[in-house]
């Protein structure tokens, strides 16, 4: 096994250990409706969200670029026949059509990992969204929106993410730092490191630079409205709050008009 394929097989070891909140799911549960419904969730990783909307009873399919983690889910679904996933270029690849609904979830949004440039990916996510929708479909959108950008991805203090062993006995630690936010782009960029320490006790050193493009809530609903979305309702947090100065979210839940 090569030496990428050990830190991703860890990193998604460590997510499913890491990631066990369910606020986000149970608020998109509530807002989705308990009336079946036919459902794709983009880059759905390891099945964090995609599996308990199948067990809430929506058919759902799912895809995502990465082996690792969709290698996870088969365990977690055992007895569900309304559930499929595959892999899949999110910019690349056909994303289907006639979808009630489509899930950018998860903070997808700026999660992207692509060579495009990361304004015009984020504008033709939503834009397949809306191609994979029947006519009135509805768009569940959350990522992560800030008043004040600049004080959340402009500290250079080191922070780790994971820290811990995988199922296979390698252990070891995800590092972001130096972090900066520059206003004019809106892009916040940062140092990550995963260091790893295989069973035999050689150590496995990953080092790259992160660069994302943090959109405005305006910005969003610039692009909902250009691909031919409305907005049915906003939300700044999963209790139903308001986006305002001191929520860190926006869930927008859109629909898609003809």
């Amino acid at each position: 096994m090569s030496k990428i394929d050990i830190i991703n097989r860890w990193y998604a070891d460590l997510y499913d250990q890491e990631e066990t909140d369910t606020d986000d799911v149970n608020f998109m549960l509530s807002v989705i409706g308990e009336e079946p419904k036919n459902i794709l969730e983009v880059c759905c990783g390891s099945g964090r969200i995609l599996v308990p909307l199948a067990k809430a009873g929506h058919t759902v399919t799912g895809f995502d670029v990465d082996e690792c983690m969709l290698g996870r889910i088969p365990q977690k679904v055992a007895g569900l026949n309304n559930i499929s996933f595959s892999k899949a270029d999110a910019i690349a690849d056909h994303w289907g059509r006639n979808f009630d609904i489509v899930i950018l979830a998860g903070n997808i949004l700026v999660n992207i990992v692509s060579d495009m440039n990361y304004k015009e990916a984020q504008k033709l996510f939503i834009k397949k969204a809306y191609n994979s929708l029947k006519p009135n479909g509805r768009l569940y959108i959350d990522f992560g929106c800030f008043a004040h950008p600049e004080n959340f991805f402009g500290n250079s203090e080191e922070k780790t993410i994971f820290q811990g062993t995988d199922n296979f006995g390698y252990s070891g630690k995800y590092i972001i730092s130096d972090g900066r936010y520059d206003e004019k782009t809106q892009t916040a960029a940062f140092n990550r490191k995963i260091e790893l320490v295989t069973k035999n006790g050689e150590k496995i050193v990953q080092e790259s630079t992160g660069i994302k493009h943090i959109p405005t809530l305006l910005q969003v609903n610039e692009w909902l409205d250009e691909a031919g979305f409305k907005i049915i309702n906003e939300f700044g947090d999963y209790k139903g709050n308001p986006i305002s100065e001191e929520t860190y979210k926006a869930i927008i839940w859109a629909e898609k008009i003809e």
